[in-house]
């Protein structure tokens, strides 16, 4: 049962009346994306986080249509399902010269990142590539699913332009009903800005999703997100298990007889931030939802808070004070837990 300082899940404050669940499955790419989603909705999860890029709408949706199918005890409407639209520009300043030939496995099978983006269709950031990308989203996760929750642009590459009418598109999304709140993921509050100051927008991000944990807390950033209503989402807020040895966490679990992993998740919980946490193995995924009916005292939230490294304390190349155009990132599929 859930705290009374910290609910299962908090209102959209400018997606009115949809709430967001706190606790989220990081859904990333994975060969096991199914049976991990089942093993989220079957421990109680009901936020589920993929994208595009990820390579498993898919294997989401057909997750969530078969557990709603054997379960009626549980409706669409329980369950809140996050993506992404993605955008490759081969020709972005930058780009790495063996760019073409950069091999990333995903479940769709092998080939060149090129090769990959051309046979998935992502389109540019446009109103109409926009309006495209969700649709193929939509589609993908198949005929059981008939809308999203919350669809997000991912990353604010390739400039001011192209964010402005990837979100004109998305509004249109919102207003034919299929998505009932668009966000953006990735964006600084300078991106935020310039988007919201613009006359055609009537739309305000509801969600912006971001690295956050202990070491990297991007403070000022959080603090106006939740100024304005913008919930805040965590991805990585385990660090990928790379700072769960810290001697400060160490201790406080060991002082409530908690999990490393489960103490970091609470302080996120505490300080408002909605966590989506990665893992492909049931009995981690069943731990990391054990975070109600306790809470970290006042002086532990402020050892953990003691903590943060800045921009330092960051796991990729991503920062949301300086990045505008980058190279695309990496990404590797991992068969393993990525949390």
């Amino acid at each position: 049962m859930a705290s009374e300082s910290t609910p299962q899940s908090i209102p959209l404050p400018l997606a009115s009346p949809l709430s967001i669940p706190v606790l989220g499955l990081g859904v990333f790419q994975s060969t096991k994306t199914h049976s991990s989603v089942l093993s989220a909705l079957s421990a109680g999860y009901r936020h589920l986080d993929t994208a595009q890029i990820y390579y498993n709408e898919a294997a989401t949706g057909a997750a969530v249509t078969e557990y709603l199918a054997k379960t009626p005890s549980v409706s669409r409407s329980d369950i809140f399902i996050c993506s992404k639209l993605w955008e490759v520009d081969l020709t972005l300043p930058g780009m790495p010269p063996d760019f073409e030939s950069m091999a990333h496995p995903n479940p769709n099978g092998g080939g060149s990142w090129k090769t990959t983006v051309a046979r998935l269709g992502f389109t540019s950031y446009t109103k109409e590539g926009a309006i495209d990308g969700f649709n193929r989203s939509l589609a993908a996760m198949g005929p059981g699913i008939d809308y999203i929750d919350l669809y997000l642009i991912h990353n604010p590459r390739p400039g001011p332009t192209a964010r402005l009418q990837a979100w004109l598109g998305l509004q249109e999304i919102v207003k034919s009903g299929k998505a009932k709140s668009i966000g953006v993921s990735n964006w600084s509050k300078h991106h935020i800005e310039e988007l919201i100051a613009n006359k055609e927008v009537d739309i305000t991000p509801a969600v912006n999703q971001i690295e956050f944990h202990p070491w990297c807390q991007h403070k000022a950033l959080v603090e106006y997100c939740q100024q304005k209503g913008i919930v805040v989402v965590a991805y990585s807020p385990l660090t990928q298990g790379t700072r769960l040895k810290d001697p400060v966490i160490l201790d406080i679990a060991g002082k409530y007889g908690k999990t490393a992993a489960q103490v970091v998740l609470r302080w996120c919980l505490q300080r408002g931030v909605v966590i989506i946490p990665k893992s492909d193995k049931e009995e981690r995924i069943k731990e990391n939802s054990q975070l109600w009916g306790w809470e970290l005292a006042e002086e532990d939230m402020d050892r953990i808070t003691a903590l943060d490294e800045g921009i330092s304390g960051k796991l990729g190349e991503w920062d949301p004070d300086a990045w505008e155009i980058h190279r695309a990132p990496c990404f590797e599929l991992s068969n393993g837990s990525k949390d």
